[in-house]
């Protein structure tokens, strides 16, 4: 079985939070489980994600994912941006 994933909503939203929350931050790297169930993560992709996501470990600074917030930012508004508009002509 593979291992369950989070959607990139999910993600961007973590992302955000170790960003921003220093409780946040405090209980992800003592408890990523809980915090990602506090999240709003349903527990059953919880329990099948990659064991080693789950494992107690420090984080990187606040910077380092506000950076990585605003990339992702950046990459889904030039992603919306850039979409063009489909045309259609119909003879006159």
């Amino acid at each position: 079985m593979a291992d369950a994933t989070l959607t990139e909503k999910q993600a961007a939203e973590l992302i955000r939070m170790l960003a921003t929350d220093d409780d946040f931050r405090n209980l992800f790297e003592n408890k990523p489980a809980k915090a990602l169930f506090k999240l709003g993560i349903p527990a059953e992709t919880i329990v099948d994600l990659n064991a080693m996501c789950l494992c107690p470990a420090a984080l990187a600074g606040k910077s380092l994912f506000k950076e990585a917030s605003e990339k992702m930012d950046k990459s889904v508004l030039t992603a919306t941006t850039s979409m063009q508009t489909p045309k259609m002509s119909m003879p006159a």
